[in-house]
């Protein structure tokens, strides 16, 4: 009864040893990830130009959170050019206090609202160093990985180690493996265009 009850217990709850390995492999995915984005930021051109679009806000918001002139330039011109695709939306969206735009409302405010209560409150003091933009951006990042992990665990304990390893490393080859979908793709047209044909 006691061993019963033992192994029970053991697969109710799942070990430190897997629990420290989905934390291992999210962290490890992020880092490695940040590792790619930096070393493909310094060798090629960013495809993406909206990270230079910044026009002011509609509304007026608080001057004092632009400081125009940062000691540390690098830095935040560094984070501040990793805002480009839908970041462009969440920061702007988190900047200028709601949506401005009606292509923003696609973009869901709980990421911004999380991104300006950080970068008013916890970040407040990296805004005189590097700049409120950059705050922004770098809340976002701190908030997405932690999101990251979390969502990391939650699918370990719904569907084991497994299932969250590939969870971790997913987003490193979906670029490889479009090369293999598109091509499964043109051949299944070109079976359902040409079969027809050959047929007859």
């Amino acid at each position: 009864m006691t061993t019963a009850t033992a192994t029970a217990t053991a697969t109710a709850f799942p070990t430190n040893n897997h629990k420290t390995l989905v934390l291992k492999s999210a962290i490890l995915s992020r880092l490695l990830l940040l590792s790619l984005i930096l070393i493909w930021r310094t060798l090629l051109a960013p495809y993406d130009t909206s990270a230079h679009l910044n026009p002011n806000c509609l509304r007026t918001v608080d001057q004092d959170s632009d400081s125009p002139v940062v000691p540390f330039p690098r830095l935040a011109s560094a984070i501040e050019n990793g805002i480009v695709w839908d970041s462009v939306y969440f920061v702007r969206s988190a900047h200028c206090g709601g949506y401005e735009y009606e292509q923003s409302y696609a973009f869901l405010p709980l990421l911004p609202l999380f991104i300006s209560f950080l970068s008013r409150t916890v970040f407040a003091p990296l805004v005189p160093l590097i700049g409120y933009r950059a705050v922004l951006a770098f809340s976002g990042y701190l908030i997405s990985n932690v999101a990251f992990v979390f969502a990391a665990f939650y699918f370990y304990k719904s569907n084991g180690v497994l299932n969250a390893g590939y969870f971790c490393f997913q987003t490193m080859h979906q670029a490889y493996d479009a090369v293999f979908i598109k091509k499964r793709a043109k051949v299944s047209i070109c079976m359902t265009v040409c079969l027809p044909d050959l047929a007859c």
